[in-house]
């Protein structure tokens, strides 16, 4: 690996989305990441490549099944290089959401009546209701971990509090996809088992940001979603083998596997090992060789990417920050601390006195520039801030392709609007 200094027109080069533009020829900005992102065209080469020469079934003694079964393995091993996760411990299905069901229900076997689960109330959606649903099924109290409004970070000395005897699962988001926040995973998990709990860790909107290791975090269960970070829809879950053994249930009577039931999408796993091997590239050539790691080959390449990665992205949102703070009526929720900027993703969002959320998006959508607005599954962060009625939050997501010169677009284009307005531009 090289010490090369990032270059975001390079990686910019190998995403050929990017170039997409308006009817009038306006180049788009794409800072709508945590959605979804964009990819690049190693992924789209996998998708060909899968239709063209692997395209059948698994188990035929006949070559297309045979390069699909290659497929398949190669998948999943890029998957656990991503997560620097152990052999045959990372599984596919067809998204974080429905794997996440699917996980509670195979939990349940193991719960009573009067069981607790813990919830954080900055979850997604995806890594809330599934456990809602469960504790009213089965009669389990769920309890919910509070955030502090301030700066929309975890109460942990609430959660460490909120434990008992009766905690048999705590589930929560590593990140946040409405606000960022970076909550303290490890120590999340070491509480909880040291509750005798098991531990189910959202990951969706880490994954992009920075390196994820399920070893050293000690988490029994951690989910995904490859189409967050630069691959096809899909989805990932990871546990312990012994864990993923016990549970594993609800399948079809011949499949091979006891999480990954009927046909998955072999094409989904082609296009998720070119995102990782992409990530894998930016590490190769710009990884940064200082921080001691015992990571070797693709599991090393794939980490320096991510560090990469977070350290330019940290670029940006200091300037997107320092940007905003010229516009007055604009409200940034989460960490905003510049001291503190290592426990956030470039995931920012805020709100505008002078325009709702939407107004806004809107606004911003017709001069190309493609953000969300409202709440983004992220219902209990929302309400919790006060912002439902209001409309949520307008939500700018900057991933590693993303430019300097893209926020300064998305500054002038908020100033107009604000002009618009009836606001005084300094």
């Amino acid at each position: 690996m090289t010490t090369k200094p990032y270059d975001v027109n390079a990686i910019r080069a190998r995403f050929p989305s990017l170039a997409n533009a308006l009817p009038d020829g306006r180049q788009l900005s794409f800072l709508d990441g945590p959605a979804g992102t964009q990819v690049p065209q190693a992924v789209i080469d996998a998708y060909r490549d899968f239709f063209l020469h692997a395209n059948a079934n698994s188990g035929g003694a006949f070559i297309t099944s045979q390069r699909q079964q290659q497929v398949e393995d190669d998948a999943h091993r890029a998957a656990e290089d991503l997560l620097n996760a152990p052999k045959e411990t990372v599984k596919f299905g067809a998204n974080m959401s429905t794997l996440n069901f699917q996980l509670s229900r195979s939990l349940a076997k193991s719960l009573k009546p009067g069981d607790e689960v813990i919830v954080s109330q900055l979850d997604h959606d995806a890594n809330y209701s599934p456990w809602l649903w469960l504790a009213e099924d089965f009669g389990l109290t769920l309890k919910v971990i509070p955030i502090r409004t301030s700066d929309a970070t975890l109460d942990i000395e609430a959660y460490a509090a909120l434990r008992s005897p009766r905690t048999k699962i705590v589930a929560v988001g590593m990140s946040s996809n409405a606000v960022g926040t970076i909550n303290p995973s490890k120590e999340i998990v070491r509480l909880a088992h040291e509750a005798g709990a098991l531990t189910v860790l959202d990951a969706v909107c880490s994954a992009p940001h920075y390196p994820i290791d399920v070893q050293a975090l000690d988490t029994d269960f951690l989910l995904c979603s490859p189409y967050k970070f630069y691959g096809p829809h899909a989805g990932l879950l990871y546990g312990k083998l012994p864990l993923l053994e016990r549970f594993g249930r609800y399948k079809v009577r011949p499949a091979h596997d006891l999480w990954e039931t009927g046909t998955p999408s072999f094409e989904g796993m082609a296009g998720t090992t070119a995102a990782i091997n992409h990530i894998a590239w930016i590490g190769r050539e710009f990884g940064h060789t200082g921080a001691p790691t015992p990571l070797t080959g693709r599991r090393a390449e794939i980490r320096a990417g991510l560090q990469a990665i977070t350290l330019y992205e940290r670029e940006l949102i200091v300037h997107l920050l320092d940007r905003l703070a010229e516009i007055p009526g604009v409200k940034v929720y989460g960490i905003t601390d510049r001291d503190q900027l290592d426990h956030r993703t470039s995931i920012v969002s805020f709100t505008m006195e002078w325009a709702t959320p939407t107004e806004a998006a809107t606004h911003l959508g017709a001069d190309g520039i493609q953000v969300w607005d409202g709440d983004f599954y992220a219902v209990n962060p929302v309400a919790a801030l006060g912002l439902t009625e209001r409309g949520g939050l307008l939500r700018v997501g900057l991933m590693s392709y993303n430019t300097a010169e893209e926020v300064d677009r998305l500054i002038a284009s908020l100033k107009e609007l604000a002009k618009a307005s009836g606001v005084q531009i300094g």
